[in-house]
């Protein structure tokens, strides 16, 4: 279009993320080992080939390249690791010749910006907090957890609530015991969603941190999850992030389905066995 001066059209991004991978001649000049990645990526979802038709393949010239897609950066990024590894994995078993050029899957999603915050009042909350954290892991969000008080450090929680979304992130975990001012201080700072986790105290085993944390007012909303429930925040943080990555909601829907399993094993075992024999 810009050659024949007609109009560009609307050049926004239409999904979360997008990267291209070039496809260069494998070392031993092979068709089939140029292929490797090409093949691969045919069987991964959000990819397109873009075949340039030239032949044979010498080594390094470039023969094509695939287009990955995804829902955020972090997702994009994993599948081009791993296609990256594959072409690395195919060059090294024709030529015998081992020449690593890039991290592995696993390390680049390490790497990747964090989408989702999780932050807490106090030291105090982690063996609480550890728990979306490992939610977040087992859906591979990258994430970043610290601590960040209202009332003992109240400029440093205006500075992270305000850069919060300009850094990437996508969503706060916020967890907080007694007072818990913390998940409706930043939701009132930030214009991204706020999960709010109430920390059981010693007190008033967390009413107290769940009424502060709930009863927000008008204009102001925080997803506020049961008392010392932040496995239920990270849940509820992939959903979220799911609704823009279909990756994750597909790994959500095998976790739901995975729970649904687990409980209809239990259920047999009790019916079968009666409650006696029931372990």
């Amino acid at each position: 279009r810009a050659v024949a001066g007609l109009p560009l059209g609307d050049p926004s991004l239409k999904v979360g993320a997008a990267a291209m991978i070039n496809v260069i001649g494998s070392l031993d000049s092979k068709l089939s080992t140029t292929l490797a990645p090409i093949n691969a990526a045919l069987t991964m979802p959000n990819t397109a080939l873009h075949w340039y038709g030239k032949s044979p393949p010498k080594p390094k010239r470039k023969m094509a390249h695939i287009n990955v897609t995804g829902g955020s950066s972090h997702e994009v990024l994993v599948t081009i690791k791993k296609l990256e590894a594959i072409a690395d994995a195919a060059n090294a078993a024709a030529t015998g010749v081992h020449v690593p050029t890039t991290a592995s899957a696993p390390e680049a999603a390490a790497d990747s910006p964090p989408l989702v915050g999780i932050i807490m009042g106090s030291d105090s909350d982690l063996p609480c907090m550890r728990s979306a954290a490992e939610i977040l892991e087992k859906f591979e969000v990258p994430y970043e957890i610290t601590i960040v008080s209202a009332h003992r450090t109240p400029a440093r929680m205006f500075t992270y609530a305000r850069e919060a979304d300009a850094r990437g992130l996508r969503v706060i975990i916020a967890g907080a015991g007694g007072a818990a001012h913390l998940p409706g201080m930043v939701a009132a700072l930030t214009p991204l969603p706020v999960i709010g986790v109430p920390v059981k105290s010693s007190m008033l085993s967390g009413n107290d941190s769940l009424l502060s944390i709930v009863q927000m007012p008008k204009g102001i909303p925080v997803a506020t999850v049961a008392i010392h429930n932040a496995a239920n925040a990270g849940l509820l943080a992939v959903r979220m992030l799911g609704v823009a990555s279909p990756a994750l909601l597909r790994a959500m829907s095998t976790f739901m389905e995975e729970q649904e399993t687990e409980v209809l094993g239990k259920a047999a075992r009790l019916e079968e066995g009666g409650y006696r024999g029931y372990s």
